[in-house]
């Protein structure tokens, strides 16, 4: 959840800096000629995707078709549903100046509409549109927007710059350093702020459920804090929909009105109902509590769009509700708080996990989720609940177990963001959780400066 409304999942917007905005020293030179070309080379889009990754920032060469040069500082976290193919890009604009938005590639420009985008939603933050064979037409939004475009020949020519990196570097430090975070010059200095971004991206989460805590109850807030980080990104929404229609205390309160072995199949089929994944009747206990539940999901709201079947949304809503019939009887809040209090990550971790139906069975919640759980939702929330009724020391001892907690699954914000930021012979830097939690918290800093400084 990050800081600002933790109930609002915010698409990606196009923001332009047109003042105070550090320019490119070679910006406004003369754009080199295109290169000319007849038919495509025999290369796959996936393949082109994949030079935009690696070369975009290198090259010197691109430019707009009205002839406005543009530097890459940052190419984008490759998308992985439905939408562009690089989210949440950075790139110096001649005229306009910093601009933070989507990429879509293609082969050829006409892809655009034939592949249907000026028709959907999910293109509404392109920024850019880049393919290899361009004819100079205008790619529209389905919102309106007019995404600039940009010809990708330059990045098939061997002779691109192989001293830009250390240029976007510069542009990044600066943008970064506006915001307090000086560039540092050793490897040693660089985990030293990734650890104080860390911690900033921590005590700003706490921040947030605290003034959620003071809305509604602390045990409502932690349920929504799982649930959201349950959900993904692409899913993230509909799992925050979910857990506001259905209240964990009216959950806890029907757990305990049951037998023990009854728990797990009515709170499943509770929530598996709620989400739109139902598909039997539901049992009485749930029809005698309908009133207190809110309106069922729509199926369709679900991203399923290259969602791998062990992640599918149906598997971790069974997750939830085992992980509630798991805490039953103490209460979700209550089990998670005692599970903290053994000061150690590998324990909070066991009580966040959720096994298969069966032995060898993929679990519901695994444990990469499940830390990635307590990072991001359990610990912040854990410090903001006693910061908030005045335990400080508890408050200390949450972000202390914070910090000892290892490496997470790595993913493209934190590979691709290290490799702008730092030389590569320092090596990988990030080497724990408050580390890779810096690098997240950088780079929500570089996609905010566009909006933040006009």
């Amino acid at each position: 959840m990050d800081e600002g409304n933790s109930r609002v999942i915010h698409l990606t917007r196009v923001t332009l800096m047109t003042a105070n905005n550090p320019q490119d020293p070679d910006i406004g030179a003369t754009p080199p000629e295109p290169v000319p070309h007849d038919t495509l080379p025999p290369i796959t889009e996936k393949q082109l995707a994949r030079l935009w990754q690696r070369r975009a920032a290198r090259s010197r060469a691109l430019q707009t078709e009205r002839g406005h040069r543009i530097r890459v500082l940052y190419p984008g976290r490759p998308g992985v549903t439905a939408g562009p193919d690089f989210r949440d890009a950075l790139l110096l604009v001649e005229h306009q100046g910093l601009v933070q938005g989507d990429v879509e590639v293609h082969l050829r420009q006409h892809d655009w509409r034939s592949h249907g985008h000026h028709d959907d939603p999910n293109y509404n933050g392109v920024a850019l549109h880049v393919a290899l064979e361009t004819t100079g037409a205008q790619s529209n939004t389905a919102s309106g927007g007019k995404p600039a475009l940009v010809g990708l020949q330059s990045l098939l020519d061997d002779a691109f710059d192989d001293h830009a990196p250390e240029e976007v570097r510069d542009h990044l430090w600066r943008l970064l350093e506006q915001r307090g975070y000086r560039r540092p010059d050793t490897a040693e200095r660089m985990a030293a702020l990734l650890n104080r971004a860390g911690d900033e991206r921590f005590l700003g989460r706490s921040r947030v459920l605290q003034r959620l805590m003071r809305e509604q109850s602390a045990a409502q807030t932690l349920w929504e804090s799982i649930c959201e980080a349950l959900g993904y990104r692409h899913n993230q929404h509909a799992f925050l929909q979910l857990a506001t229609a259905a209240p964990i205390d009216v959950l806890q309160d029907t757990a305990r009105r049951i037998q023990v072995a009854d728990r797990t199949p009515t709170l499943e089929r509770m929530l598996l109902n709620l989400a739109g994944f139902g598909d039997r009747r539901p049992p009485e206990t749930v029809v005698s509590h309908s009133r207190k539940l809110g309106p069922p999901l729509d199926a369709a709201q679900w991203k399923l769009f290259r969602v791998r079947p062990s992640n599918h949304p149906r598997r971790r809503v069974a997750g939830a509700a085992r992980l509630l019939a798991r805490f039953a009887d103490s209460g979700l809040l209550t089990g998670l708080d005692k599970a903290a209090s053994a000061a150690n990550p590998s324990t909070l971790d066991k009580a966040l996990a959720v096994g298969g139906d069966a032995p060898g069975d993929a679990a519901l919640i695994g444990f990469g989720r499940a830390r990635d759980i307590a990072v991001n939702a359990v610990l912040p929330f854990l410090h903001g609940w006693a910061a908030l009724t005045g335990h400080a020391d508890r408050s200390t001892a949450m972000l202390e177990l914070y910090r000892r907690y290892g490496k997470l699954t790595e993913n493209e914000i934190t590979r691709e963001l290290a490799a702008a930021l730092q030389p590569v012979e320092w090596g990988r830097v990030a080497r724990n959780a408050r580390q890779q939690q810096g690098l997240i918290h950088l780079q929500r800093l570089l996609a905010g400066a566009a909006g933040q400084t006009r």
